[in-house]
């Protein structure tokens, strides 16, 4: 019955908006004045966190295969390029957690 209200992110397709979107919004949140707001925050710093393990795990799932032989070097490619793209939000995620200065 309640099938109808999930909704779903593919990380591979919309990931960097998505990862964007909240790392501007804890930034700007967190240290609000207003409680709903940081909480509302601290609720983001959990999707977060929550995606990026998920991220990680596909591309630990991909590196896997890789190794075992399933691979095209377009593979090759995809999954380097989804691993830096892991390093770079999971450094962003570091950051807007522990309030450090930002880098683009």
């Amino acid at each position: 019955m309640l099938e109808e209200m999930k909704f779903t992110i593919n990380l591979f397709t919309e990931g960097d908006l998505f990862f964007d979107l909240l790392k501007t919004f804890i930034r700007d949140s967190k240290n609000s004045q207003w409680p709903h707001e940081r909480e509302r925050a601290a609720y983001a710093e959990q999707l977060f966190k929550n995606a990026l393990k998920t991220y990680e795990n596909g591309v630990l799932s991909l590196e896997n295969r890789i190794q075992q032989g399933f691979q095209t070097e377009q593979d090759k490619k995809m999954v380097k390029r989804m691993r830096e793209k892991y390093d770079y939000w999971k450094k962003k995620y570091d950051e807007v957690v522990n309030d450090k200065e930002y880098s683009c």
